[in-house]
């Protein structure tokens, strides 16, 4: 068991290591993309290539919560690219919360990994003005980032910020957790089908009677909507998606500030 144990120590060691590194390029990148705006693509290719390669390694060498972030931090870089300006600071939050962590060489346990998740920024932010009361918070569940995008979007267009997760057991931890206003999910997701998702939801106390509803381009009685529990929301991507989206909030309670 020792000597087990001197090698987890040992590969910790060398992963945390080798992660400061990365945090190190990625912060001469993040500089240079203020003082070298021309040579922005090749800047955020080198970072989206350190950021994909700790998202990797994270959960391989016990600290789930770096994939995480960079995993979010990926969805972040992608959304915000073509911004301008580009949003800098925002991805040097990032990057800091990322060091936070490797320099504390632990992970963070749940209630921390939550707030850390809770506290990261989100690309698209609704329109404070348009918003009378607090504003609402969304668990987007999709694999699919451009999904995850364009339904952050809309929500952000209905007073809702938009959590996004790939995870469908993290995607489960953090609804228990933090308790958002509603949770949407893709039918297909990877490691567990969005409708056992949603099913396993309404079965878990804590979230039992929060407002659920998949998001899908099936017609109903489509296999893979089989087992759908009663009363569970149909988002249909298309042309009516708008609309599907609008009903749901509504039917979840009143659009914030309604």
């Amino acid at each position: 068991m020792a000597i087990a144990d001197d090698i987890i120590a040992r590969l910790t060691g060398e992963f945390l290591d080798d992660a400061g590194d990365r945090l190190a390029r990625m912060q001469v990148t993040l500089t240079d993309l203020t003082a070298r705006p021309k040579d922005r693509r090749a800047l955020l290719l080198d970072l989206a290539r350190e950021i994909h390669n700790l998202k990797g390694a994270g959960k391989m060498y016990g600290f789930p919560t770096i994939s995480l972030v960079a995993d979010r931090y990926e969805d972040y870089l992608e959304a915000g690219a073509e911004a301008d300006p580009l949003p800098v600071a925002q991805l040097q939050g990032f990057a800091d919360t990322l060091l936070d962590i490797v320099e504390s060489g632990r992970n963070p346990d749940p209630d921390r990994t939550a707030a850390i998740l809770r506290g990261l920024p989100s690309y698209f932010e609704f329109d404070p003005d348009s918003v009378v009361g607090r504003p609402g918070r969304a668990l987007v569940v999709t694999r699919a980032r451009t999904l995850g995008h364009m339904l952050a979007r809309e929500l952000a267009n209905c007073g809702y910020r938009a959590q996004l997760a790939s995870d469908p057991f993290e995607a489960l931890r953090f609804a228990v957790a933090e308790q958002p206003d509603v949770v949407l999910s893709s039918a297909v997701l990877d490691g567990l089908g969005g409708i056992d998702l949603l099913r396993a939801l309404r079965t878990v106390r804590p979230t039992a009677r929060m407002p659920v509803a998949v998001v899908t381009s099936f017609d109903a009685g489509h296999p893979e909507l089989a087992g759908l529990p009663q009363g569970v929301a149909v988002v249909k991507l298309g042309k009516t998606l708008a609309d599907d989206l609008a009903r749901v909030l509504t039917e979840a309670g009143e659009l914030p500030g309604a």
